[in-house]
């Protein structure tokens, strides 16, 4: 073995010490040895010499084993420390064992000095790989109860009977329940209502097929009961823990998405309604203006037809009369307002444009006709002025004003 062992030999003999030494190196360790035999020298030696095995005799002349022993075990609890002496009964040997001597050979054997040395150096290695060990657990405790505590979702550990074996503080809030109230004392399926029970028990089936470390990706849409028996809408999550019967499940409250859900449902539905509604109302609609515009157009026709037939051939007849000239002025004002009233011309001219006044509209029909200012006057027994400030306006609402454009002309123009 090339590695140096350091070992601190408290023996009064000098021969004694050598020839543990000498075992050593014959066994094949490489020991780095310090002889002392006094209490002093002892425990300057611990401190100074940092020793990795001790060799002690049980009786010195001003010290002996025993309190040796017992220094070593409050400086360095875990330093492998082997009596070698040459007179040590079975019952004190035991009881040096019992106080924490790691072993003990008698003088006259020491052959057996060294299995016992390297026993105790395999003791020291595995106490250390042990020690190491439960370092990393508690550090990966640590972190993973870290990672528990802080996922932002609440978070279960259950067995394979539903028992919860640990909550997080989410579990806590979301439940209403303290975790000394639910670990290792309640089901995790307490916490849903009766109709949820069968839900839970699929979802722990699920979790029982997904394998290690598996997880569902779309989750387990569950009602979970608060502690006033309120209902709070979750979505579950669960993974099976390798090389155990537990599962992990992770819950995340929905409540506030579920009703945000179903308050956009309902008003889509409304929004429906309210479409259907006005695409009846549109129908209708439609439907009256339909019949609007044909009881205008069977009124109009029915006007018209009246006027011909029932107005006309009495003007017609009037006209054969012996009538003086202000009754013959009278029939043919009477029969320009009714030819007026029924021109094609004037009602399109009423509809393009409804800022005329009827008074702009008969003089429009009769500029059309080619009348002159006279002729106007005489057949609406207005002024020439009037007659004037109709014409002025007319080109003013037609947009001639300004323009070199004759009204006549124009007027012909909007004829249908």
């Amino acid at each position: 073995m090339s590695k140096t062992l350091r070992v601190l030999i408290l023996e009064d003999v000098q021969t004694d010490a050598i020839l543990m030494e000498n075992e050593l190196v014959e066994s094949g360790l490489n020991p780095v040895s310090k002889c002392v035999s006094t209490k002093a020298a002892f425990i300057n030696a611990i401190s100074d010499f940092s020793p990795e095995l001790i060799l002690s005799d049980y009786s010195l002349p001003s010290f002996n084993g025993l309190a040796a022993l017992n220094i070593t075990k409050k400086k360095c609890p875990h330093l492998p420390f082997i009596f070698v002496s040459g007179a040590l009964g079975e019952e004190t040997a035991i009881d040096l064992l019992k106080k924490g001597a790691t072993d003990y050979v008698l003088k006259n054997r020491l052959s057996r000095l060294a299995p016992a040395v390297t026993r105790a150096l395999h003791e020291i290695e595995e106490r250390e790989e042990l020690i190491k060990v439960e370092k990393a657990l508690k550090e990966s405790e640590a972190r993973y109860r870290t990672i528990f505590e802080n996922t932002g979702a609440a978070t279960i550990i259950i067995d394979e009977n539903d028992m919860i074996l640990l909550a997080n503080k989410q579990f806590e809030e979301l439940s209403g329940h303290p975790r000394v109230e639910v670990e290792g004392k309640r089901h995790w399926t307490e916490f849903m209502p009766a109709d949820d029970q069968v839900q839970s028990g699929d979802l722990e089936r699920t979790g029982r097929k997904l394998g290690h470390a598996k997880k569902s990706q779309d989750g387990h849409e569950l009602i979970m009961t608060g502690r006033g028996g309120e209902p709070i809408n979750v979505l579950a999550y669960v993974a099976s823990i390798p090389s155990t019967h537990s599962k992990v499940i992770s819950i995340l409250d929905i409540t506030a998405r579920k009703k945000a859900e179903e308050a956009l449902k309902i008003r889509e539905q409304e929004l429906e309604s309210k479409s259907s509604n006005l695409e009846e109302a549109n129908t209708a609609l439609k439907v009256l203006l339909k019949h609007r515009e044909e009881d205008k157009a069977r009124i109009e026709d029915q006007v018209l037809t009246n006027i011909k037939k029932l107005v006309f051939p009495y003007l017609e007849h009037l006209k054969h009369l012996n009538l003086n000239k202000d009754q013959m002025m009278q029939v043919n004002i009477i029969e320009s307002h009714l030819n007026d009233i029924i021109s094609p011309f004037l009602r399109s001219l009423s509809s393009a444009y409804s800022s005329l006044t009827p008074r702009e509209i008969q003089v429009a029909s009769l500029v059309k006709e080619g009348k002159t200012t006279k002729e106007i006057t005489e057949l609406l027994n207005i002024s020439a002025t009037a007659v004037d400030f109709h014409r002025k306006n007319l080109r003013l609402k037609f947009g001639l004003k300004n323009k070199n454009a004759n009204l006549r002309s124009y007027l012909t123009s909007l004829a249908p």
